[in-house]
C-alpha cells in the first residue's frame, strides 16, 4: 500500500510542475488547470495550496531566492580560515551550481517573467533587491578587507547583477557552454581582472 503524501510533498510537487508549465507555455498562457495536470492532482487540489498561479509563481521565485541567499557565506577571517579569494570563488561556485541546478527557474525568474503583469513586476523587482544587498554587502566587507578595489558600489553592484544575469540566462539557454568549474572559473577571471583588487 503507497503511503499518502505529505502536505509538504504535495505543495513541492505542485511548485515543480508549475515551474515547468510556466516555462513551458509562459506565465500568460498557463492555466491552473495545466499545473493541475502536470502534477496529476484535482484543480481542487491546487487550491488547497494556493489562491491563484501568481501565488505560485511568487513561492517558485522566494524558494529560488532563499536558495541562493544560502549559497553566499560571509568572509571568516582569522589565523584558521582559508585565504578571502578562496571563500569568495566557493561562494561563486555555490551561487552557479544553484542556478544550473534550476535552469528553468533561472529562465522563468532572470528573463521571461519581466513586464508580463504589474505584480509579477513589483515581486520581481523584490527578488533583484534582495540580490543586490547581497552583493552591495559582499562587495562592502572586500572593500573592507582590501579584497575589492576601492570604488562606487552601487556601480559595481549593477554591473555585477547584470553581467551575472546574463551569463546564467544564455548558460541556461545554452548560448554559453560551460560546467559549474568552467563558468566558476571565467567569472573569478572576470573579478580579478575588473573588481577585485591587484595583489
Amino acid at each position: 500500500m503507497r503511503a499518502r503524501k505529505s502536505k509538504e510533498e504535495r505543495r513541492l510537487e505542485l511548485l515543480d510542475a508549475a515551474r515547468d508549465v510556466f516555462v513551458e507555455k509562459g506565465f500568460q498562457a498557463a492555466t491552473i488547470d495545466d499545473i493541475a495536470v502536470k502534477a496529476s492532482v484535482a484543480r481542487g487540489t491546487f487550491y488547497l495550496y494556493f489562491d491563484d498561479k501568481r501565488a505560485v509563481f511568487e513561492a517558485l521565485v522566494d524558494r529560488f531566492l532563499l536558495a541562493i541567499g544560502q549559497c553566499v557565506r560571509s568572509i571568516e577571517l582569522g589565523p584558521d580560515a582559508p585565504p578571502p579569494v578562496v571563500q569568495l570563488r566557493a561562494n561563486v561556485r555555490r551561487v552557479v551550481e544553484q542556478c544550473l541546478a534550476e535552469p528553468t527557474i533561472v529562465k522563468l525568474a532572470l528573463f521571461d517573467a519581466t513586464g508580463l503583469d504589474p505584480e509579477l513586476d513589483e515581486k520581481l523587482h523584490g527578488f533583484y533587491q534582495g540580490l543586490r544587498t547581497l552583493i552591495d554587502e559582499s562587495l562592502e566587507q572586500g572593500q573592507a578587507l582590501g579584497m575589492v578595489r576601492a570604488g562606487d558600489r552601487r556601480v559595481m553592484v549593477a554591473v555585477g547583477l547584470g553581467g551575472l544575469k546574463e551569463v546564467l540566462v544564455d548558460t541556461v539557454e545554452g548560448r554559453i557552454d560551460a560546467d559549474a568549474e568552467g563558468l566558476t572559473e571565467e567569472i573569478m577571471r572576470f573579478l580579478a581582472g575588473g573588481l577585485l583588487a591587484q595583489g
